[in-house]
């Protein structure tokens, strides 16, 4: 299985980025309750409010979904092999 770094990378940026999004479903439904409400103000750009800062939101939990799977991909290729 080569590559399965990527799997990994790919499967978690999908999973982040449908979890923003329905985070910021459910915070235009009750505003004051939601996660991103919550994280909203440690954030260095504005991830709510508005259309670009939801695509910011979007774009950054995506990435972020990828560069962790990244990293667990290579965790896991790496500590699989020295187990064994």
């Amino acid at each position: 299985m080569t590559d399965f770094w990527k799997v990994h990378a790919f499967s978690l940026a999908t999973t982040l980025g449908v979890a923003y999004i329905l985070c910021a479903i459910f915070d235009a439904l009750f505003p004051p309750f939601g996660l991103l409400a919550g994280i909203t103000s440690a954030s260095p750009w504005p991830i709510t409010g508005s259309p670009l800062a939801y695509l910011t939101g979007f774009v950054l939990f995506t990435a972020a979904g990828f560069v962790l799977g990244a990293l667990y991909g290579f965790a896991w290729g790496f500590w699989s092999k020295r187990l064994r």
